[in-house]
């Protein structure tokens, strides 16, 4: 298969699902969907990751956009919240509550690169029996890494904001940064990359893509 051949037949097709794919996902119609179950994987990943800290979403109503491809995460910390709850008891009163919060973009997290996988995974010879275990075993390790993208940004906000009880020396809070920031555009290609190579292919796959290739 020449370089022309290539272009037309696979590269060509797999840009333009890649667009029709990622135009679609920015529909607000469908970001409602998978918004909900986005916001509670988020919020549930930095409860039990970051113990100390207590994480809710930000409801739509209060925002200034109505973004469903953005999640706003605040945040307090527990010890802080639980003072201002006896307080508010003792005082018979309603608790007031002040929340720092940062936001998680739901494209960039999962969205893109399971789309990139999947547009990877139909260009990819075999079965489409294989291609859907495939698929499901490379959506998990994919939602896999979005755990550590949203850990990773939620620990760098909360420790560079010091509402958590633990103190932070100067030097931490720059390592938290940088590995908040590792997670870029670059790392996540890479991840799906690999992603992909790793549960997509068996020998003889390879051997027929490269023979195709070749000729």
């Amino acid at each position: 298969m020449n370089l022309r051949n290539i272009l037309l037949k696979k590269f060509l097709p797999f840009v333009l699902l890649f667009f029709v794919l990622s135009l679609l996902s920015m529909s607000s119609n469908i970001q409602k969907v998978y918004y909900p179950v986005f916001t509670s994987f988020a919020t549930s990943v930095l409860n039990n990751s970051i113990t100390d800290t207590y994480f809710k979403d930000k409801p739509k109503t209060a925002q200034t956009d109505f973004d469903y491809n953005t999640i706003g995460v605040l945040f307090q910390s527990k010890k802080v919240l639980t003072e201002a709850t006896n307080e508010a008891k003792r005082r018979n009163v309603k608790a007031q509550y002040n929340y720092q919060g940062f936001k998680l973009k739901i494209d960039e997290t999962f969205i893109a690169p399971l789309i990139f996988f999947a547009c990877l995974l139909i260009f990819t010879p075999g079965s489409w029996r294989n291609k859907s275990l495939a698929f499901l075993l490379g959506t998990l390790l994919i939602l896999g890494f979005a755990y550590l993208i949203v850990y990773c940004k939620g620990l760098y906000m909360v420790s560079k904001s010091e509402v958590r009880d633990l103190q932070y020396a100067p030097n931490d809070i720059n390592f938290f940064k940088i590995l908040h920031f590792f997670f870029s555009s670059v790392t996540i290609v890479t991840v799906v990359l690999l992603t992909w190579i790793l549960v997509s292919f068996r020998k003889s796959d390879l051997n027929k893509l490269f023979t195709e290739t070749i000729e």
